[in-house]
């Protein structure tokens, strides 16, 4: 079954996809994760916490996609699968995380490496739901991309910074919701110039 555009609501009002509002429901799953998910200093959390995660953060996505498409189960499916597979892996789950590093170089250099494979990864496993609806849907892959390898190095930065001034680990924490606004963002207006590209949002 595929993601296809809601067709009955578009006719019965013009939309216009709102990377604000897609920034808002994707901070607030990750803040809501929180409550299951524990942010630690080294990539340890476990397929199950990462399914958790990636569930609350597709539902709110969800959300704001229901206005343009049907069936967004499946944009909750393959970002469940996604995070999923890389919390089953060494590579961790990025996003709930700080590095233990204090150099900021190497949280640059690191954050805009790991960042860039996270948003390529997670990216990939949305396209497929993507593909079908939205024309030149390949570009979600490298959008996500450069989202998050933007948004995660400058977000580990801002933590860094927090954390150095405050001695406390709730700067690590803001810096991981910098991250999530970031990211949410920026693959925001990438996904409205998608949408409007398709003629899916006016």
């Amino acid at each position: 079954m595929r993601l296809s555009v809601n067709g009955n609501r578009k006719k019965l009002f013009p939309l216009q996809f709102n990377y604000l509002s897609w920034t808002g429901v994707t901070l607030t799953g990750f803040l809501c994760s929180l409550v299951w998910v524990e942010i630690g200093e080294v990539p340890d959390l476990n397929t199950f916490q990462a399914m958790i995660g990636a569930t609350i953060i597709g539902c709110f996505q969800a959300l704001v996609l229901s206005l343009f498409f049907v069936h967004t189960w499946l944009w909750i499916l393959s970002t469940l699968i996604a995070w999923s597979l890389m919390g089953g892996s060494s590579f961790g789950v990025m996003g709930w995380f700080a590095p233990r590093t204090e150099s900021i170089m190497v949280r640059l250099s690191t954050g805009l490496m790991l960042g860039g494979l996270t948003g390529i990864w997670i990216g990939f496993w949305q396209w497929f739901i993507l593909k079908p609806v939205v024309s030149k849907s390949y570009l979600w892959i490298l959008f996500s991309g450069i989202s998050w390898s933007l948004g995660l190095s400058i977000g580990w930065i801002i933590g860094r910074i927090l954390h150095s001034i405050t001695n406390i680990f709730l700067g690590e924490v803001v810096g991981l919701i910098f991250v999530w606004i970031l990211v949410g963002m920026q693959t925001g207006i990438a996904l409205s110039y998608l949408l409007q590209k398709s003629g899916r949002a006016e």
